[in-house]
């Protein structure tokens, strides 16, 4: 139902008030919205009115989404990223976020993610490793170009 669903933005990262702009496609038709606390709020044209699947159906696969998926993006607090020897062939971006009152630091460069220690393999029991490194993937979207 729901295709190329993307993470565009996000507003007031590590605030209460965390807003995450999305986009996806149904039906050859591209839709965008913000979540924020288990709702969304649709920009124009609204799901209800160019497409033939039921609104709430489109609304609770979105929901479903962004709950699984984002719950670890959303549990990392203070992410920040550096680029390292910028424009340079051995450029390196640079991240570290906070996430289950733990500090986590890594590099990627060249598809792979290498992390400092603590690695979040050996600290975080509910949260997956893979799950981590999705989460970040999408935290450094805009810079991985």
């Amino acid at each position: 139902m729901i295709e190329n669903f993307q993470y565009e933005k996000e507003f007031f990262e590590g605030l209460p008030h965390n807003i995450i702009q999305f986009s996806f496609s149904v039906e050859d038709n591209t839709f965008r919205g913000h979540y924020k606390d288990g709702e969304i709020n649709w920009f124009h044209p609204k799901p209800e009115r160019l497409v033939d699947a039921l609104p709430h159906e489109i609304e609770e696969a979105v929901l479903k989404k962004m709950e699984h998926e984002l719950g670890i993006f959303i549990m990392m607090k203070n992410f920040k990223i550096d680029k390292i020897f910028e424009g340079l062939p051995h450029e390196v971006i640079q991240f570290s976020f906070s996430m289950e009152e733990n500090s986590f630091k890594g590099h990627y460069k060249d598809g792979e993610i290498s992390w400092f220690s603590p690695k979040p393999e050996h600290l975080t029991e509910d949260v997956l490793s893979d799950d981590v490194k999705s989460a970040v993937l999408k935290k450094l979207g805009p810079y991985i170009v």
